[in-house]
């Protein structure tokens, strides 16, 4: 079980990583498209990436809390389901919220520091 977590979490990490390099990237190439000329306007590219990030993880996060059958298919849902089924199905609904809102959070927070460097980078030339 403690190895299965590990693999989780270490798979979150890495995917939000190279997710919020792939999101840089798109707001860096945004900016030279625009004509982005000062390392502020960067920063506040990288930095309203990363908010959006993390609000759709909020958002995802609220939206398994607040539908407890949305795992189900309309064709599963006829199905009497004992109750120890049903609480498998609802924790495996709410840990998958927990997942997208780590991931989208750790990404979020990425493109944070991707502003702070860009301010700090661009103090220097």
């Amino acid at each position: 079980m403690e190895n299965a977590v590990k693999n989780s979490i270490l798979r979150i990490l890495i995917s939000a990583i190279l997710f919020s390099l792939i999101a840089g990237m798109v707001v860096s190439i945004t900016g030279f498209m625009l004509h982005w000329k000062t390392s502020t306007q960067f920063s506040d590219g990288f930095f309203w990436a990363g908010a959006i990030l993390i609000s759709l993880g909020f958002l995802s996060a609220l939206g398994e809390h607040n539908q407890p059958s949305s795992g189900l298919q309309t064709s599963q849902s006829v199905i009497d389901l004992d109750m120890a089924e049903r609480s498998r199905r609802w924790a495996a609904d709410i840990s998958r919220g927990h997942n997208i809102l780590a991931f989208l959070g750790i990404s979020g927070l990425l493109l944070f520091g991707m502003a702070g460097l860009a301010i700090l980078v661009g103090n220097l030339f």
